[in-house]
């Protein structure tokens, strides 16, 4: 059985359309170039330092880390023809007794088969807090806490010279369990800020027909946390004039 999924090309072109997060999206690219460039002078700093392409996004529902994801995943893909894998836990996690540590194993035999070529991979781990929280709750079994330690030690293992990115993301953060936090390289919290919720409006301006005649109010922006608040309020509107 396989637990990695390769990501469409078109899906990843379909899905990266960023708005915002500059800063994020460079200081990412910027460490994808050491990692999976050929230029390897700085390979021993890096190690020294701990520079590796392996990262969390995390913030609220909607702020952009899955499309931040996707547009760096592009990025790899267009410069250095990277693939890309999702690693679904929800095949990994299973309720018979020894599977589940078996089937992470597996999973890691899966991606040093992928890497084996020498290109590298991204791999996302999308909603990564979903099952791997903090590993002291009482009602977790002891195969899980296997698991965890088995993730870290995958985690540690993943030197600059495997050109493996990952890029996980998360909307709680905080209940991820610290000894896990540290694995990741960089953690990265994604916010809406007033320019990303109006570059979106703008977006979505310049696709609505004139034959709808409808401008978005200007108050969405002010009332809109995050561009997934934004985008209801103009879908409702949008349904209603249809």
């Amino acid at each position: 059985m396989c637990f990695l999924t390769r990501v469409d090309e078109n899906l990843i072109k379909k899905k990266s359309k960023l708005i915002g997060h500059d800063e994020i999206f460079n200081s990412c690219k910027k460490v994808i170039d050491l990692v999976h460039g050929s230029d390897r002078e700085l390979v021993d700093l890096c190690d020294e330092l701990d520079i590796r392409s392996i990262n969390i996004f995390y913030g609220e529902t909607g702020t952009g880390k899955t499309t931040l994801s996707y547009s760096l995943a592009e990025y790899a893909l267009n410069k250095f023809e990277v693939e890309t894998y999702e690693l679904k836990f929800q095949d990994i996690i299973t309720t018979e007794l020894g599977k589940t540590l078996a089937n992470f194993h597996l999973a890691y035999e899966e991606v040093n088969r992928l890497c084996s070529d020498g290109e590298g991979i991204v791999l996302f781990l999308d909603e990564f807090d979903r099952l791997l929280v903090d590993r002291q709750q009482s009602n977790e079994v002891s195969e899980m806490k296997r698991a965890f330690i088995s993730l870290m030690d995958f985690f540690q293992s993943i030197s600059i010279e495997r050109k493996i990115t990952i890029l996980a993301t998360t909307n709680c953060f905080d209940q991820i369990d610290s000894a896990l936090k540290r694995r990741f390289s960089f953690h990265y919290k994604v916010q809406c800020d007033d320019l990303a919720l109006k570059e979106c409006k703008d977006r979505i301006s310049k696709k609505i027909p004139d034959s709808l005649d409808y401008t978005i109010p200007e108050g969405y922006l002010e009332s809109s946390k995050t561009i997934a608040e934004l985008k209801q309020k103009v879908r409702s509107d949008i349904v209603k004039l249809i």
